[in-house]
């Protein structure tokens, strides 16, 4: 085994060679652009590229290219409006690059490099970012692994010095190895459940075999762990032996971003990463193509999780870097999504077999090779005929063909390009930096194209777009057919890493031969007329003002019984764009779960219809979104301002004259139903946080259960009846804000009035979303994943604080979430390895209470997770308690710094708006209001708020929702027990039943726990529980295991004795007798939730806002 290692040890050495040869002219050829220079203050040496950087006129900041001694590239930017700095270190060594015996050991590598010599602490870096209100991450793609922070300002070079150690003084510590062996595992296990994931390892599972794209890139304990042992490796040793044989600063490419001066932020650049290694160009160069000639013409059948339909056609592509200012895929991309008559989306749409229709490639910038995917999202008859769907798209390819590369149609892309380029929207830090760090790994990209790729004009190359197109032919492809259910198909093998059922068969004949492309079917292809949507005008009407002047809301034009209308012309940005939003309240009456799910039925039919007739608009740099609500119609439009009203003119007539039509409304009700079906296929903590959460605390959400049963009952003429009722009576919030004169506005108001031409909506008809009012007291609800193959569960613990109204309960709501985050992390993730997803938050709804999070997802009982929780927060308020007055001091800075960044854009502005309009509270200057609370602020008012919500031990009217959703394969705990036996005992109960102790019952459990907590010792509990039960129930080996510390057993005893001698039952009748509504009790004193429905039922819900000032508008008629 060892002479293989040596073996492709030399194979890599060899092609490294080879490639660096190649790079090195290449790079001969970038020196000449470089001068030497030294830095201001230490006198460091770099090189400055020479030349002119491509930049946009747009964008104001200052931009210095350089190379450090090391050949390290570094992009620095300086920002004067800029509260954040940022920093990403991305490297040009992928998953494509793993040994094929260790597959996943760049991604373990990622994770095991945040700790250095210099900074030891395994949770230091961590815990430096959480405290000066920062973010980090890392990633690793195919061909690159990606790090990457953002921070404040105060604190970039204390960063940097932390960040730049990863890549010269790793520490590697040992005994972090098994910890992230188990994160790697989690993070794989918590994928499991996504069909996006699972077909792209079915495809890389399904190419040529000795090719690297073949491997599983994640990696799992099997693949890393397992893998290492059986060949009598170390993978300690394996991943330190990758990292000094790959990671060199030759291949490295850096951006770093601030509020500094661009001669500081290079010093800082050379002292900080200049020594890391330079070994050469050693990205291993990738030889062929995983798509040879035996995996092609072949037809996959897999079975998908989620009620989807899914083709792909996949083409094999030789690698297109060099044409980064080309980009012949985007071509391809515009004229396959356009809906319009002659293409084929139209074509597939009037047959009723598809609802959407996508193409991709891997990456620009992958080495060697690339990949062609056209995926259409079919219907359930468009699985039917599939043959015939993959016929019209070569028909299509063969008009495409015929027709040539057409540059009218090019200059559409380029057109918006330019534009976007010319008016710049300046994107946040952390985005800037991993953008500009990932893309100048193309060598092709010249250094006056470093700051500009992906961002700059598009030029026409009739060949480039020819020669890809070449490649689209019916030798050339393969196809994958995803479903749950596929009629006469039988599935003859599984995918070993994510268990998914498939078949591959050989496309028949008619499919791939020179024939497909002549098909029979009477349609006439043909290529669209030019997009009416381009903005002809690109003028600027206003002017920036000084900071002081800049107006911090929009004026109310109008205040009618029919409508509002808010106008704010641009005097930050001086771009052409804008930003036109109306929403439409129509409910006269408080709605049923009915009216909810013909609204969303609505919504998707409005959808299937304005997808199609306004791609357009999304091509020429507009957006939209239309919402029809279960009591408002919601129109948001914003892009360049010329034809935005042109654009909210054509929804609002598309949505009056809307008449439902049968194959529509069919296609709409079968979306539907997969929609809230495949809502049971999320991740378990998406479940408790996006969709069980809102169920609890608002007002007219029902469960999507609730819904999908309700779409039986909606008829088309009871969806039409929706339509016509909706614009009966009406009363719009508009505002107008961007590029726009005052009378646009104007305009705009007087066209949606005439539009609707509606009777007004009285205020007191008018029907709002209500929050409820949870009583206090201590509640708990679970439920269990449908997904029988899901191995997670997870854990959500909801603490409702202060009123959302307060500006000082909201910061320091806020402050307290940041306090828990990184030590909720660091306790549950880190220490005790429960699982990869872990994180505590703050949440908000309009009105209502302020409300900490704790989640955290795990193959552990959730019942354990809860407890573990649990623990968490009777032990943070010491932890907070701590924080020296410097400390509470930058944690306040960090905050202010947060709520004073400049805006991006003109629809960031608009959007910041819009919620208090929307609202009604009309409180423009909310942050202003936060940020004069955080100034006042002191470390008590966090320990007074701690006190008087979250102890359980102190808080008078403590409300809390325990959240629980069990794994299949969990021992699940029904209602009786619940009601019978505290939570933690529960958690002990799993834990033994997850290491094969099943015989212990848990009524014997619960009497050996009460016993147990007389005395209160967790080491002669243990003993007593192994010689009464162990003994009995388990084997040898069972009694081994549990004894170490992954069983978990010892700490859920611990929790257990605990909870039993605190004996807390406070919360029995805190809140009246809910026991006289059905519900019913722990022994601990919780409340179950046995149905979110009837729970809502006997809450009352929280009064609406009502405005903070009184509103005049500047025009009375």
């Amino acid at each position: 085994m060892q002479n293989q290692l040596w073996f492709h040890a030399t194979l890599v050495a060899i092609f490294i060679g080879l490639y660096g040869w190649y790079h090195s002219i290449t790079d001969h050829a970038l020196q000449l652009d470089f001068v030497a220079r030294t830095t201001a203050n230490l006198k460091l040496p770099y090189m400055e590229f020479s030349g002119k950087l491509e930049q946009s006129p747009g964008d104001l900041r200052e931009h210095k290219l350089i190379k450090l001694s090391n050949n390290l590239l570094v992009m620095c930017a300086k920002d004067v409006d800029a509260t954040q700095a940022a920093a990403s270190l991305s490297i040009n060594i992928g998953s494509l690059d793993d040994p094929s015996e260790l597959n996943g050991l760049a991604h373990f590598l990622e994770h095991m490099l945040f700790m250095a010599k210099k900074y030891p602490d395994e949770s230091e870096y961590i815990a430096f970012i959480k405290k000066n209100a920062g973010e980090y991450n890392a990633f690793t793609s195919l061909h690159s692994t990606t790090y990457f922070f953002g921070i404040t300002n105060q604190v970039l070079e204390e960063t940097l010095d932390r960040f730049s150690r990863f890549f010269i003084d790793p520490l590697f510590a040992p005994s972090s190895v098994t910890r992230e062996l188990h994160a790697v595992d989690s993070e794989h296990k918590g994928n499991l459940q996504s069909d996006l994931r699972r077909a792209f390892q079915l495809n890389r599972a399904l190419s040529n075999t000795s090719h690297p794209y073949s491997y599983f890139s994640t990696g799992n304990l099997e693949t890393l762990r397992d893998s290492s042992q059986q060949r009598g490796l170390d993978i300690r040793n394996e991943m330190i032996r990758f990292y000094e044989t790959y990671y060199s600063a030759d291949i490295m490419k850096l951006a770093v971003v601030g509020n500094h001066s661009i001669e500081q932020l290079v010093e800082w650049s050379v002292a900080k990463f200049s020594d890391i290694k330079s070994k050469g160009n050693t990205k291993p160069q990738v030889i062929g193509q995983p798509l040879t000639s035996d995996v092609m013409g072949k037809v996959v059948h897999y079975q998908t999780l989620s009620n989807i339909y899914l083709l792909s056609l996949e083409f094999g592509l030789p690698e297109f870097k060099a044409q980064y200012k080309t980009r012949p895929d985007l071509y391809l991309e515009l004229l396959f999504k356009r809906q319009t008559p002659g293409s084929l989306f139209h074509y597939l749409k009037q047959k009723g077999w598809a609802a959407d229709i996508n193409t991709d490639t891997l990456s620009q910038d992958m080495d060697g090779f690339n990949m062609f995917e056209i995926e259409i999202n079919m219907t359930p008859d468009g699985l039917k005929h599939y043959n015939n769907i993959i016929r019209a798209v070569f028909e299509y390819l063969r008009v495409l063909v015929a027709y040539g590369p057409q540059k009218l149609f090019y200059d559409e892309i380029s057109a918006v390009t330019e534009l976007n380029f010319r008016f710049y929207e300046t994107p946040g830090v952390v985005n800037w930096v991993l953008d500009r760090s990932q893309r100048c790994h193309n060598p092709h990209i010249v250094p006056e194209h470093y700051l500009s790729a992906g961002n700059g004009v598009l030029d026409f190359n009739y060949k480039d777009v020819a020669d890809f197109m070449t490649h689209l032919h019916p030798q050339n492809y393969r196809v994958f057919l995803g479903a749950q259910n596929h009629s006469d198909v039988e599935f003859t093998t599984t995918e070993k890493y994510f268990g998914t059922p498939y078949r591959v068969d050989t496309l028949p004949l008619n499919l791939t031969d020179e024939t497909i492309m002549y098909w029979t079917e009477q349609y006439r292809f043909h290529l669209p007329t030019p997009n009416s949507f381009i903005p002809k005008s690109t003028k600027v009407v206003g002017k920036i003002m000084p900071p002081t002047e800049v107006a911090l809301a929009p004026s109310l034009l109008y205040r009618t019984d029919a409508y509002e209308l808010w106008f704010k012309q641009d005097d930050q940005f001086a771009r052409p764009h804008g930003y036109i939003r109306v929403e439409i309240a129509y409910a006269q009456t408080a709605p049923l779960s009915f009216d909810r799910a013909a609204a969303q039925l609505l919504d998707k039919y409005v959808a299937i219809i304005l997808d199609g007739e306004l791609y357009n608009a999304k091509v020429a740099g507009m957006d939209y979104s239309v919402s029809f609500l279960t009591t408002k119609v919601d129109i948001e439009v914003s892009g360049f301002s010329a034809k935005l009203q042109n654009l909210v003119d054509a929804i609002l007539h598309r949505l009056k004259t809307l008449n439902i039509e049968d194959h529509i409304f069919q296609d709409s009700l079968t979306q539907m139903r997969q929609n809230y079906q495949n809502k049971r296929n999320r991740q378990p903590f998406q479940q408790l946080q996006r969709i069980e959460h809102p169920h609890v605390n608002l007002a007219y959400v029902w469960s999507f259960e609730t819904l999908e049963q309700q779409l039986a009952n909606i008829t088309i003429d009871s969806l039409q009846r929706l339509v016509t009722s909706a614009f009966e009576r009406t009363y719009a919030k508009i505002i107008v804000s961007g590029n726009y004169y005052e009378s646009d506005a104007v305009d705009t108001a007087r066209n949606v009035q005439q539009i609707l031409d509606s009777q007004p909506l009285s205020a007191d008809k008018q029907i709002h979303g209500r929050v409820v009012a949870i009583e206090p007291g201590h509640y708990i609800h679970r439920t269990q994943m449908s997904d029988a193959s899901s191995l997670n569960g997870a854990s959500l613990v909801t603490i409702y604080c202060g009123s959302q109204l307060s500006a000082k309960d909201r910061v320091i709501t806020e402050l307290l979430a940041h306090i828990n985050g990184s030590p909720f992390f660091d306790m549950l993730r880190t220490k005790e390895q429960l699982g990869y997803v872990v994180y505590a938050s703050k949440v908000s709804y309009e009105t209502g209470r302020m409300m900490l999070v704790f989640n955290a997802q795990s193959e552990v009982n959730p019942a354990y997770l809860t407890q573990r929780t649990d623990k968490f927060i009777r032990d943070i308020r010491q932890h907070i308690h701590d924080h020296s007055i410097e400390e509470f001091d930058a944690l306040v800075l960090s905050q202010i710094a947060i709520k004073t960044a400049k805006l991006k854009s003109i629809e960031d502005e608009a959007t910041q708006f819009w919620e208090p309009i929307s609202t009604g509270v009309y409180d423009f200057d909310y942050l202003v209001q936060e940020i004069a609370q955080l100034k006042l602020l002191s470390k008590e008012d966090l320990l007074e708020a701690w006190d008087m919500y979250v102890n359980p031990n102190t808080a008078v009217n403590y409300t809390r929702i325990d959240s629980q959703i069990w794994p299949v394969k969990s021992v699940y705990p029904q209602d009786s027990k619940l009601s019978t036996y505290p939570n933690s005992v529960i958690s002990l109960f799993g834990c033994l039943h997850s290491n094969g102790l099943v015989e212990i019952g848990i009524a014997e459990l619960y009497k050996f726990v009460q016993h147990a907590a007389l005395s209160n010792n967790v080491n002669d509990s243990l003993s007593d529980l192994e010689e009464l039960y162990f003994s009995k129930h388990a084997t040898a080996q069972t009694l081994e295991r549990i004894t170490t510390d992954d069983s978990r057993i010892g700490t859920a005893v611990e929790m257990a004795l605990q909870d039993i001698a605190r004996s807390t039952h406070k919360f029995r009748s805190l809140t009246g007798d809910f026991g006289t509504k059905n519900m019913r009790q722990t022994l601990d004193g919780k409340w179950i939730i046995d149905n979110i429905d009837s729970f809502k039922a006997m809450q009352k819900l929280y009064d609406l806002a009502e405005p903070e000032t009184s509103l005049a508008p500047k025009y009375t008629n």
